[in-house]
């Protein structure tokens, strides 16, 4: 009997082992995301006290990036606190490395990206799971290496889309089968879109229109079959009552039941997007986005032709060919608008996911290797891989992992475990000083246009309603911008006009693009001192607003519909009689009309040509929401002059010769091939406009 029992053991030990070893065996491919991790592993986490080397320093991004866990330890978050493309759950992801070290700048420089970029490579590994689980484990280890070194993106939000996509997918095939309750998809849908809009509003609105064109594919691949319509309309409602519940909590979490602040600005932010950010498309970029568009086209043709057996694999039925092909055609709206080359990226992964999908979904050995042949030579010959994947990354943290950098190079000086440029540390920490000595350590602190690392780098808040000003375009964001600057009352601050320490962002002057938060700063602060070269201190002064006054002077420019039949277009508006004691603004009101495709491309590039008494001539760029009736902006001299008009004394504004304005053009030309063209502008009036401040 005991050598029985002891047989019996033996045997379940035995069946033990083998299920455990079929497990592994089916899903060893988790070591990919294992790997990827322990490559990407920051260089503060394997060298804590080394040094980091940052030659370009402030650059445009650079600001957000150390504002951003900034905010987040001292208890500000994005849509609660300041309105931002992102949102809490993102902030919090972001900055989470950070806020558990020191938050050094060091620490936020090498690490922020971390979190998102395993995300990234975590909703890779379960978006395979759910597409190809009949797939040899190889398979699915092999394509999530490939996507996530050369292809992915590193803020994990259109990981999470596509995750998502194929979730709804698998979703609705179940409930089709009724193997899932139509309450579970619903409420789980409403649930998952919500933290898709927490992460960021782009998130959320493709998460809706994957929920959306998977139940479209489903639709449609059974529409010969008896369709549950009670099923779907259950689980669409659950949807939609849910949804509006967490809307309320939402609500209740960022202020109040009934307050729709985070919904308002973070579906303005997306709005805003197409027309207030529009970027030229490189002949390299428009080679990418085609080329996927169509590789992925065949790749989906293909697989709906050569589909065989459709229920062996969830990636040959029509419903995903459908859809997917669908969805990853709508993503690529990111890259045509936005068609730098990181959007670009983020514009055409979804569609290289998709079809490396179905690239690895068929179940033929020699096909198979064929498919896994072209994947790896397409991804080594047109890829490219992430920077923290790339050879040298690699050498350059085992090199300080063995001999950390202690001293900053020649040429460079330390702050807060940086070594920047010695000149741009001199000019940061004559900021910091200054910003320190006006204010205390729980006040905040005016920068503008964007320069936010001088509020981590003092310790101290940068106000405002909207992280990175320049994008409180159109009258709520910019009035929602300036009421964080009233809510703040920060008692100093610092301006930076246009030049090389604060770039005109695509050459559009900052003064342009946002002249109401300028004009708001101008009636509060004046200026102190000029700290540096490009760089002045300011005081809060409530009192100049009172005291200074707008007089605009119409300019003979005839009010009159111009049409627009050329791509390349210039609309001449004449001499505009200039006044004779001057003035120092021009101010233009006008429509931009557009058709319907704008929506789907973006509008082209308006400039305005501005020719002086003296011959000189100067084209300055600007961005107009279409079909709206808009006021325009100029200052048509130096725009590093502009910091002159915070001065107390009126009698230094006006540095320099300025020679009267004769000659007005408009100049309507594409940024590509994407841009489409007005159908005509409305030139409603023109103004010179002389600002003038009284006792």
């Amino acid at each position: 009997m005991e050598k029985l029992d002891v047989l019996t053991s033996e045997r379940n030990t035995q069946v033990v082992k083998q299920q455990a070893f079929s497990r592994l065996r089916r899903h060893w491919d988790f070591l990919a995301v294992l790997l990827l991790m322990a490559a990407s592993l920051p260089v503060t986490w394997l060298s804590p006290h080394t040094l980091i080397v940052v030659p370009r320093a402030g650059t445009f991004d650079d600001h957000w990036v150390l504002d951003t866990p900034f905010k987040a330890a001292r208890g500000l978050w994005f849509g609660r606190d300041v309105a931002f493309p992102y949102g809490p759950l993102f902030q919090w992801l972001f900055s989470a490395p950070a806020r558990a070290m020191d938050m050094s700048m060091a620490a936020i420089y090498t690490t922020y990206h971390t979190p998102m970029l395993w995300c990234t490579v975590l909703f890779g590994y379960l978006t395979l799971q759910l597409l190809l689980p009949e797939q040899p484990a190889w398979k699915r280890f092999l394509l999530l290496i490939l996507l996530c070194v050369f292809w992915a993106p590193w803020d994990g939000r259109t990981a999470f889309t596509v995750f998502l996509f194929a979730l709804f997918l698998r979703g609705w095939y179940a409930l089709h089968q009724k193997q899932l309750s139509p309450l579970l998809l619903g409420c789980g849908a409403a649930l998952l879109c919500a933290a898709a809009f927490l992460y960021s509003a782009d998130t959320g609105v493709y998460a809706v229109a994957a929920l959306l064109v998977t139940f479209g594919g489903v639709a449609w691949e059974t529409r010969r079959e008896p369709l549950p319509f009670r099923l779907y309309a259950a689980a669409v409602l659950s949807f939609a009552g849910l949804s509006v519940i967490l809307v309320f909590a939402i609500n209740a979490m960022v202020a109040s039941l009934l307050d729709f602040r985070f919904w308002r600005t973070s579906l303005a932010l997306v709005s805003v997007h197409r027309w207030n950010e529009p970027a030229e498309m490189s002949q390299a970029a428009t080679v990418q986005l085609l080329s996927t568009l169509i590789a992925g086209g065949v790749i989906f043709l293909l697989r709906g032709l050569l589909s065989g057996n459709r229920e062996a694999s969830m990636t040959a039925g029509k419903g995903f060919l459908l859809s997917g092909f669908a969805f990853g055609f709508a993503a690529m709206q990111t890259g045509l608008v936005r068609s730098d080359h990181q959007h670009v990226v983020f514009a055409v992964y979804p569609m290289m996911f998709l079809s490396g999908a179905v690239l690895f979904s068929f179940r033929s050995r020699p096909v198979s290797a064929i498919a896994a042949l072209v994947a790896v030579t397409c991804s080594v010959l047109f890829g490219q891989p992430a920077s923290v994947f790339q050879p040298a990354s690699f050498h350059y943290r085992l090199a300080q992992m063995r001999h950390p950098l202690t001293e900053c190079p020649s040429g460079f000086r330390e702050f807060s475990r940086v070594c920047y440029p010695a000149a741009f540390t001199e000019m940061l920490g004559a900021g910091v000083g200054y910003l320190q000595q006006h204010s205390a350590e729980h006040d905040s602190v005016v920068t503008f246009p964007y320069q936010y690392i001088f509020g981590i780098a003092s310790g101290r808040n940068v106000a405002g309603g909207v992280l990175q000003s320049f994008l409180a375009a159109g009258p709520y964001l910019s009035q929602f911008d300036i009421a964080g600057y009233q809510h703040s009352a920060a008692p100093a601050g610092l301006y930076f006009p246009d030049g090389d320490l604060s770039i005109a962002i695509d050459e559009v002057p900052n003064f342009t693009r946002t002249p109401d938060v300028w004009f708001w700063l101008d009636r509060h602060y004046r200026s102190d001192q000029e700290l540096s070269t490009g760089m002045s201190g300011l005081l809060k002064d409530d009192s100049r607003a009172a005291r200074i006054s707008l007089q605009p002077t119409p300019l003979t420019v005839v009010p009159q519909e111009y049409p627009i039949h050329e791509r390349s277009s210039v609309v001449d508006l004449g001499n505009p009689l200039w006044p004779v004691d001057g003035a120092d603004f021009l101010r233009l009101h006008l429509t931009a009309r557009y058709g319907p495709l704008w929506k789907l491309r973006k509008p082209e590039r308006l400039q305005l040509e501005i020719t002086r008494a003296d011959g000189s001539r100067d084209v300055q760029s600007f961005v107009v929401e279409p079909n709206v009736s808009s006021e325009v902006w100029f200052y048509p001299w130096n725009q590093a002059d502009l910091g002159h008009y915070f001065a107390g004394d009126e009698t230094r504004w006006r540095a320099g010769t300025r020679p009267a304005i004769t000659h007005l053009r408009l100049l309507v030309t594409p940024l590509d091939w994407v841009s489409q063209r007005p159908d005509s502008i409305m030139i409603e009036s023109a103004d010179a406009v002389r600002m003038s401040m009284g006792r």
